[in-house]
């Protein structure tokens, strides 16, 4: 098991321990549990509902792809700490990482 540390839109904060798995995302654990991740789109980096700032372990994480890129873009909140949830797969190098759900709007 690993721990993510969330901070909610409301701005709660909870330690989360997850089962590493290459094949569910961040959003999948995030929503499961019960934050603020409308995840419309499904997990398919089309609504940005997903979109959270990573405040520690970005270092850990591999590059946006094109598509998650796009969507950043396109929302008003974006910043350099900002990535799509969905596009982050669960893997035991999330061990600790620190995120501050953003969602889509500011």
């Amino acid at each position: 098991m690993i721990k993510i540390h969330v901070t909610d839109t409301d701005g709660s904060e909870r330690s989360i321990d997850v089962k590493p798995s290459r094949n569910i995302s961040l959003m999948e654990v995030l929503t499961r549990e019960n934050f603020d991740v409308p995840a419309i789109c499904g997990g398919m980096a089309g609504c940005g509902t997903c979109h959270i700032a990573v405040l520690e372990g970005a270092e850990v994480l591999e590059a946006p792809e094109n598509d998650e890129e796009f969507m950043l873009d396109s929302l008003p909140n974006y910043d350099d700490d900002s990535r799509l949830s969905c596009q982050i797969p669960v893997t035991k190098e999330l061990d600790g990482m620190k995120v501050r759900i953003k969602g889509d709007g500011a």
